[in-house]
């Protein structure tokens, strides 16, 4: 044992008398072979490359803090193509643009930072649009020395070899951004046309209705006001205001397919996996999670949305639209027959107009009623109502006739005149007494116009504009 521990020491005195000359036997080696300098002027080369590699550029989905309210917390589709010579070009089309198209070139650097950090170091009328410390000048809202609030320098997370994706979090705000390829050929106006008349199609500002969020048949989440694309989503059956929770999303394409992905992933104990992009099936007329398949979203069941929709407070209308193939040949017969007979009759020798046949919920009568709106020589336009009892079922509503409607001084000899004077009106007013299937005449996630089938004969349909309006507690429908 004491030679073992002369041996030992022998050797720990040999290696400080000569630290400075040589290693001890069995050291390692420093683990690096560059200096640090030249390791981040290696990355900085790497992820430059990576950012060049796709040659129609990136569609960033950009997000500016992590607030949930608009539009510092918005998302916002930015377009940038990033140039050998260090120049990039960035595109958008958003309330930052004046909602339209612009484009802008500036500088651009990979710069070592604690590690790779992507710069825009030159000004860029379009990227420094969210950095600028201005007041947002369509806000209410005074935002001086702040205005939106968002980031120009972005420090890359994750770029892999192949360039399919690329991950940026933003230096000072610390949101995450994702970078997905364009691909080659795609021009950057149509991309972001296309995009926007996809949301505005979905998620319309004027379409009257909401969607749901199903994580599962056993899990299901209102989604509300996504127009703006920052939703309320809360579970069915839930208190909206008690149980509000505030997701951004934003809408890319990538060949003729659409995607949603939101900004934060929804992880749940009760999740297989999460949640936190899905791709639109246009066949299915649904999202489906791109993980996971059992994540859909779909839009609000249509007889239902009409239920409520009629019984919801406050003054609401849906109007027959007259437009060419918006009713059924069938249909349009009844239409032509008002037309004409309408046009007949005379005030003043100036000929009478039909102008449509609109569904309303009518206070004097307390009764839904179907009117038939017309000119009686005049620019004006007045209508005659006829009372039905609408029972609403699984798929749809049965209207039955009940006879004419008062007006507001409660007499209702103008609706008896008008049904005895034209065969056409009292046709028209028995056809709509029957039943009809109701379908969304687009996508049920935009149910401003509903389609109206008859059960009976299927050659019978015809397409309602659904108006959207306000109750008496704000709420949209």
């Amino acid at each position: 044992m004491d030679n073992i521990l002369k041996l030992f020491y022998g050797c720990l005195v040999c290696c400080v008398a000569n630290a400075t000359f040589t290693s001890c036997a069995g050291e390692e080696d420093d683990i690096f072979d560059k200096t640090a300098a030249e390791r981040l002027n290696e990355s900085s080369a790497k992820y430059s490359a990576r950012l060049e590699a796709q040659p129609n550029g990136w569609a960033m989905q950009y997000y500016p803090t992590y607030y949930d309210e608009s539009p510092q917390g918005s998302g916002y589709l930015i377009l940038m193509r990033f140039n050998p010579d260090y120049s990039v070009d960035v595109s958008m089309d958003n309330r930052f643009s004046g909602n339209v198209y612009a484009t802008a070139t500036s500088g651009w650097e990979v710069i070592k930072d604690n590690g790779p950090v992507l710069t825009f170091n030159t000004y860029n009328r379009c990227m420094h649009a969210f950095s600028d410390p201005e007041d947002i000048s369509w806000t209410s809202d005074s935002e001086q020395s702040e205005g939106c609030g968002g980031d120009y320098e972005f420090i890359i997370v994750d770029a892999p070899e192949d360039a399919s994706y690329m991950m940026l979090k933003g230096k000072k705000r610390n949101t995450y951004n994702l970078l997905t390829p364009v691909e080659e050929g795609v021009d950057y106006q149509q991309y972001l046309a296309d995009v926007k008349a996809f949301h505005n199609k979905i998620f319309s500002a004027d379409a009257p209705t909401g969607c749901y969020l199903c994580f599962g048949a056993d899990s299901i989440y209102c989604m509300d006001d996504a127009s703006d694309g920052v939703p309320n989503i809360y579970p069915m059956g839930s208190d909206a205001i008690a149980n509000e929770s505030f997701h951004p999303f934003l809408v890319t394409k990538r060949g003729q397919d659409y995607y949603l992905r939101f900004r934060d992933a929804f992880e749940k104990d009760y999740l297989d996996g999460k949640l936190q992009e899905l791709r639109y099936d246009s066949i299915q007329d649904c999202f489906f999670g791109t993980d996971n398949a059992e994540f859909v979203m779909r839009g609000y069941p249509v007889p239902r949305f009409f239920r409520e929709y009629s019984n919801a407070k406050g003054d609401r209308h849906c109007d027959i639209s007259t437009e060419q193939g918006m009713v059924s040949d069938k249909f349009r017969t009844y239409l032509d027959a008002l037309t004409a007979g309408f046009s007949q009759m005379k005030n003043k020798n100036k000929a009478y107009g039909f102008v449509g046949l609109q569904y309303r919920w009518n206070g004097v009568n307390n009764s839904f009623q179907w009117l038939v709106r017309y000119t009686p020589g005049t620019n004006t336009a007045t209508s005659v109502g006829y009372n039905y009892t609408t029972e609403f079922i699984d798929d749809g509503v049965k209207f039955t006739y009940n006879g004419p409607g008062a007006d507001a001084k409660g007499a209702t000899t103008a609706a008896t005149n008008v049904r005895n004077t034209l065969e056409a009106v009292a046709n028209i007013t028995d056809l709509l007494s029957q039943q009809f299937v109701i379908t969304a005449a687009g996508s049920s996630f935009n149910l401003s116009t509903l389609k109206f089938t008859s059960t009976s004969d299927p050659e019978l349909w015809f397409i309602v504009q659904v108006a959207k309006v306000s109750d008496n507690t704000g709420t949209s429908h």
